[in-house]
């Protein structure tokens, strides 16, 4: 009588196990962009509410967007498919100086330049403007290809980053000490 009621209490719990162990309940709260990348296609990003990363859904695959070390650099520019997780573009150079560079996987180059004035800026790239902000905001910029869009993208989100700050509705926990010497 004991080993059955033994025996279905273990099972019980080690079902109980495995189940709590199949969802996982953790979601970081991101930031939803929607912006149209074609006539017929739209780009869904979320931005990370800390403004380190952002995930784009475009063309049924997603990417992830980031600096490397959370560097605000060019140079540290990367993006990386979310489901093969490679690296599928760097950034390199200086885009100040026209020497900046997305560098991808299959060995494409687009060479972007920045053209800076008195309200905003302009990246140049290789079949022309880019990305543009104007009077403080982003304009729409009608791009010719998947990686022009993605560099694209970029910009948004390094836009973003460079605009906003993150929340300070997050938790704070200090610690203090006390020690007393008799």
């Amino acid at each position: 009588m004991k080993k059955p009621a033994i025996l279905f209490f273990f099972s019980f719990i080690s079902f109980g196990l495995v189940q709590a162990q199949e969802k996982a309940g953790w979601n970081t709260p991101m930031h939803k962009i929607q912006f149209v990348a074609d006539e017929n296609e739209q780009a869904s990003m979320s931005v990370d509410r800390g403004y380190k990363f952002a995930d784009l859904e475009y063309n049924g695959r997603t990417y992830r967007i980031f600096f490397n070390r959370d560097q605000a650099s060019f140079k540290k520019a990367r993006i990386v498919d979310q489901e093969s997780k490679l690296e599928i573009a760097r950034g390199r150079g200086n885009i100040y100086w026209g020497s900046g560079r997305f560098e991808f996987i299959d060995g494409e180059v687009l060479k972007l330049k920045k053209k800076s004035n008195p309200n905003g800026y302009r990246i140049i790239g290789p079949f022309g403007t880019l990305f543009e902000v104007e009077n403080q905001g982003i304009n729409p910029v009608k791009t010719l290809s998947e990686k022009d869009f993605l560099a694209q993208a970029f910009f948004v989100f390094d836009r973003i980053k460079s605009t906003q700050s993150p929340p300070s509705d997050e938790v704070m926990i200090i610690y203090a000490t006390y020690s007393h010497n008799p």
